[in-house]
């Protein structure tokens, strides 16, 4: 029996993030993050709200990363990489 591992909020958003390296549509993250699409709602709004991404209209609706967001992935590899060291 293999154990699942639950992943936290700042590893969904870091992966998100990961995700939206390139301007990418809700459909392609909604596919990529494995989340539902009430999840991804939520994630994708808290992310915007803390200005690790940015909604882009043109060439379509899209999301893309902002400088914030790829520090933030940033700290969290070494957040991991701390855990482990421990």
């Amino acid at each position: 029996m293999q154990k699942t591992v639950r992943r936290d909020s700042i590893k969904i958003m870091s992966d998100l993030l990961q995700n939206m390296q390139e301007p990418r549509r809700m459909t392609h993250l909604l596919y990529s993050s494995n989340l539902s699409y009430k999840q991804l709602t939520k994630y994708i709004k808290l992310v915007k709200d803390m200005g690790l991404v940015q909604e882009k209209r043109k060439p379509y609706h899209s999301y893309v990363i902002t400088t914030e967001g790829k520090f933030f992935i940033e700290m969290e590899l070494k957040r991991k990489e701390k855990i482990k060291s421990y």
